[in-house]
């Protein structure tokens, strides 16, 4: 019970704060241009609303995926969750803040470690399913285009850093990365040995299950994997559809460098709620790049901006309406670990 009150206590907080944040950045885009660039866009706003829709249920499938082979959960339950954590992510720096909102949520209806397990393996499925894209992009963005010397040395950079990483985090989950990271604090003399022990009992399970990730037998990777594979597809499907709605004619190099050199743009622009500046002047750039119009980048930019402001606003409102149920809905005991 306590539990279940202080996970709807601490998303009340993260929803004032992501209210807070959606109205900072309606205000700073400008409800005028918003409303230009809605009407501007027509159906086609509707369609690519719905197929990011239709993308994080895809999300939603894959966490409830793992999940799934330990306790059985309510479908809708984890969508909500999927929905809300990344209304916050979008709407706050570091595009972090949403996982624990997810893991929160998803607690009402299972064990700690499970939750922090399947947000954990989604992420990191997820993470590497991006920078695969990346990898087998940016090569064919290099032979399609004439980069200049500056600029693909950037791009060769960034893509041997997010190998680098994805290869140290493969290493770090085989070793158990929060064990490991306790194990630092114990040797940093951060905490002490005693209650780097406590911790140890604690986050052992999260490891052992994360640690799992690739293992086709009960680990849930299989539809994990197929959950963010179809919302990778979707989320290119509707970039092209936002490129079309931008009156930017599609080529073959725009269309494979929004999709991969796109995506880590995305990526580093994360540092600031919607990449507010960072991701207008990059965009400005790489569609000067790739022979179309300059404005275009910031055309794309904006209606990208605001595709992801509305799925923000839909999340917030799934936060608030889940919060509302769970607070009437309050279960009278705490749920099993397993089915």
């Amino acid at each position: 019970m306590g539990r279940i009150r202080a996970s709807t206590i601490f998303n009340v907080i993260v929803l004032v704060i992501g209210v807070v944040a959606f109205g900072f950045v309606a205000n700073h885009l400008g409800w005028s241009g918003i409303r230009q660039a809605i009407v501007g866009a027509g159906a086609w706003f509707i369609v690519i609303a719905a197929i990011d829709l239709i993308s994080a249920m895809c999300d939603a499938f894959a966490i409830h995926g793992f999940l799934l082979p330990t306790q059985r959960v309510p479908y809708w339950r984890v969508y909500a969750a999927q929905l809300s954590g990344m209304a916050i992510n979008r709407l706050t720096p570091g595009n972090s803040l949403g996982e624990p909102v997810k893991v929160t949520m998803l607690v009402r209806s299972v064990h700690i470690e499970l939750a922090v397990s399947a947000v954990v393996m989604f992420n990191l499925t997820t993470m590497y399913v991006g920078i695969a894209a990346i990898v087998l992009g940016v090569p064919l963005t290099a032979l399609l285009l004439d980069l200049p010397d500056r600029v693909a040395l950037l791009v060769w950079i960034g893509l041997a850093v997010l190998v680098a990483v994805a290869i140290g985090i493969a290493v770090l989950v085989r070793r158990g990365a929060i064990g490991t990271l306790i194990d630092v604090l114990v040797t940093t003399h951060v905490i002490s040995p005693a209650r780097g022990t406590r911790w140890h009992a604690k986050v052992d399970a999260i490891d052992a299950r994360v640690r799992k990730l690739g293992d086709a037998r009960g680990s849930g990777s299989k539809r994990g994997l197929a959950g963010v594979l179809g919302s990778r597809v979707l989320n290119w499907v509707g970039t092209i559809v936002v490129l079309y709605a931008a009156d930017i004619e599609l080529t073959a190099p725009l269309v494979v460098a929004s999709l991969s050199v796109g995506i880590l743009i995305t990526w580093m622009s994360n540092i600031i709620p919607l990449g507010l500046g960072l991701a207008d002047g990059t965009n400005y750039m790489l569609y000067g790049l790739l022979g179309a119009a300059p404005v275009a980048g910031l055309l794309f930019t904006l209606l990208n901006r605001l595709r992801t402001v509305v799925l923000a606003l839909l999340g917030l409102m799934a936060m608030l309406i889940a919060n509302a149920l769970a607070r009437r809905n309050t279960p009278v005991s705490a749920p099993s670990g397993t089915s």
